[in-house]
């Protein structure tokens, strides 16, 4: 829920402000805890209700017998995912994508997998994404992501045009354009907020 989110920042932010003794260690922890929430707002699902981990099983149990194409690995690899299991699901949607490498069902769970797993967009997490994003073009997440990757690679000019077409489609009413640019502080794109000063709590 989105309210959980506002929570665990508000509860990062302060915990940061009365436990560090600087503005530069308030800083770097504030961050870090951007990026987790962050992270969230990317991969997870805000705005969605909580869902039993029996209903989510029996869900994808459903998505097998209705498609009987869907590749057997990738639902495994769902499944081992909600509960909880990141190892074996990254070994499951890596044999599942072996086995049809432009299932782009597999390709982004496999992507966002990685991302959650290390909190980073490294070169193979940041093709994945490409690879993504090529198929769906209209996933601005995805797409964002697979900038936020060329940049740390050095691709600068690469980067921004993606993100520049991005913003362009992006809605004007919705979240997506603060989350990009939450994004790009917290991969140190751009600056940080400045930090206000203030006392130094002392110690006791």
């Amino acid at each position: 829920m989105i309210w959980i989110s506002l929570v665990a920042v508000v509860f990062v932010a302060g915990g940061t402000w009365f436990v560090a003794k600087s503005v530069r260690t308030r800083a770097t922890v504030l961050a870090a805890g951007l990026l987790a929430v962050g992270a969230y707002w990317f991969l997870g699902k805000p705005d969605m209700p909580d869902e039993p981990l029996e209903s989510r099983i029996e869900d994808l149990e459903g998505l097998a017998q209705r498609d009987p194409e869907a590749a057997p690995h990738w639902i495994m690899g769902k499944m081992l995912e909600a509960s909880n299991n990141p190892q074996g699901a990254l070994l499951a949607y890596e044999s599942a994508l072996r086995r049809d490498p432009n299932n782009i069902n597999v390709v982004t769970d496999l992507a966002d997998l990685r991302f959650k797993m290390s909190g980073q967009v490294d070169p193979a997490t940041t093709q994945l994404y490409q690879q993504a994003f090529a198929a769906q073009p209209s996933n601005l997440r995805i797409g964002y992501l697979a900038g936020i990757g060329l940049w740390l690679q050095g691709k600068t000019t690469e980067a921004e045009a993606m993100w520049a077409d991005i913003n362009a489609r992006a809605s004007d009413t919705g979240p997506e354009r603060q989350m990009f640019a939450a994004l790009r502080q917290m991969f140190g794109i751009d600056p940080p907020s400045p930090v206000p000063a203030g006392p130094i709590p002392k110690s006791p």
